[in-house]
């Protein structure tokens, strides 16, 4: 096996901790001796050992020798000491690591390429092998969190062709066909929280849930509520995946306090603006957040001009008087430049993707 394949290993192991790692990135890491793989590991939980940890406590519970080994990990080990876990470096250096080859720098200030020169300095080697892409792919979130303090920012909608989100004269308030739904869910197992405001919930009841055959963590549901109108027997409240919702009640509130012994987190805020609600989910360590709408939501989010990506799916239909529109809620003009543009057809459905 070359490089490429060892570190193409780790990213593929890194990929296991998608949702789980909190603030931290994905990370992945293979330790070779004598071109065999001899342990393995990934960045499995937030507050939990790191892949280089787990990659030698892997080859040491089969009493490999690591000392003199080779170890291929997608980022730049850790550096830094003000965090629940020690530093990598350390561990590498003690366990006499041979060599380091790593897939990317750490965006973190704190590390940096500062890893790279303790390495150095004790006479360890270390080899940059080129995977700044797949490492954006997947800790692109973790790169914008540690950089700004805000999540990544992904919208998403699907409307017909003169711009309805709803059907109100049908029992399937669907807009998309079957495919469009299937790729719709399929992007939600990439995010640690799904975005909604009350008013969905009291309409769709929705799960906010990936439904698929990939066993992940699933995405946490992050609700917009000032007057706290979440039922207690919605799904988001009994499905218990950590919902997090915001809102302009007090604690002392009898519903807050209901809310909140039903297994919700609740935080009080003065206003739910796009930047205030951006900044309190970066500081519940979350790095991704998929935002779905409906439309005041939506386009709420959209003209602050605080997103990352916006995915629109139109089907080729039109709604007319019929449908809900968009941007009912849009109050001023909002021209989208400076972004790249891809497109893709998904079913009956045209994708567009801004980035």
């Amino acid at each position: 096996m070359k490089d490429k394949d060892y570190m193409d290993r780790a990213f593929s192991l890194a990929k296991k901790g998608q949702n789980a790692t909190g603030s931290n990135p994905m990370v992945g890491a293979v330790l070779v001796r004598n071109n065999k793989i001899i342990g393995e590991g990934y960045h499995e939980s937030f507050g939990g050992p790191h892949a280089e940890v787990n990659a030698i406590t892997n080859a040491e519970s089969k009493g490999r020798k690591v000392s003199g080994s080779t170890l291929y990990v997608t980022l730049e080990p850790c550096s830094h000491k003000d965090k629940k876990t020690p530093p990598c470096t350390d561990l590498l250096i003690k366990k006499k690591i041979k060599q380091v080859i790593f897939g990317s720098i750490d965006p973190n200030p704190k590390v940096n390429g500062n890893s790279i020169q303790i390495l150095k300095k004790n006479k360890i080697r270390t080899k940059y092998l080129d995977n700044e892409l797949k490492n954006f792919k997947i800790n692109r979130g973790f790169e914008k969190l540690i950089t700004s303090k805000l999540p990544f920012v992904t919208l998403k909608i699907c409307m017909s062709l003169d711009g309805m989100i709803f059907d109100l004269n049908s029992k399937n308030n669907s807009i998309g066909d079957s495919d469009q739904l299937r790729h719709s869910n399929a992007l939600r197992k990439d995010f640690e929280s799904i975005l909604i405001g009350v008013g969905t919930v009291l309409v769709d009841d929705p799960k906010l849930t990936y439904r698929g055959k990939q066993v992940i963590t699933q995405p946490r549901p992050i609700i917009l509520d000032s007057n706290l109108r979440t039922p207690i027997d919605s799904n988001i409240v009994k499905l218990r995946n950590k919902p997090l919702i915001l809102t302009k009640k007090e604690p002392k509130n009898r519903k807050f306090k209901l809310l909140d012994s039903s297994g919700c987190n609740l935080v009080s805020m003065k206003e739910l603006t796009p930047k205030k609600v951006l900044r309190q989910i970066g500081k519940a360590n979350i790095k991704k957040v998929l935002i779905e709408g409906g439309g005041k939501v939506f386009t709420s989010f959209l003209s602050s001009n605080l997103w990352d990506e916006l995915v629109i799916y139109y089907s080729p239909k039109f709604l007319g008087n019929s449908g809900m529109l968009l941007t009912e809620q849009l109050n001023k003009n909002y021209l989208i430049k400076d972004r790249k543009c891809t497109t893709k057809k998904i079913g009956e459905s045209i994708m567009l993707v801004f980035t």
